[in-house]
């Protein structure tokens, strides 16, 4: 077995080679379904960024609230966990 791996343009094009050397249009017609679909368009970003200030005052928030969770933060502030977690482990 080679080590090289093909692309899959490589492979795609050798597809419709031997499609062509032998005549045979279904291995056309798979070459074809080799291309990606066009992307799907992402939703629109809901979280605010994260600023060093609104960083700040998650990082305040948290401090006097120690039993709520990062979810509860987050909502509180219109934004994801994610963005709980990076202010209260970074200083931004």
């Amino acid at each position: 077995m080679p080590t090289n791996k093909r692309t899959i343009p490589e492979i795609r094009a050798r597809l419709r080679q031997i499609a062509d050397e032998y005549g045979l249009d279904e291995l056309h017609d798979l070459a074809d379904e080799t291309y990606r679909a066009s992307p799907i368009k992402r939703a629109s970003n809901r979280s605010a960024a994260l600023t060093p200030e609104l960083a700040e005052e998650i990082r305040n928030f948290a401090t006097r609230n120690p039993r709520l969770h990062q979810r509860d933060v987050a909502q509180r502030f219109n934004v994801n966990p994610g963005r709980v977690s990076e202010a209260l482990n970074h200083h931004i």
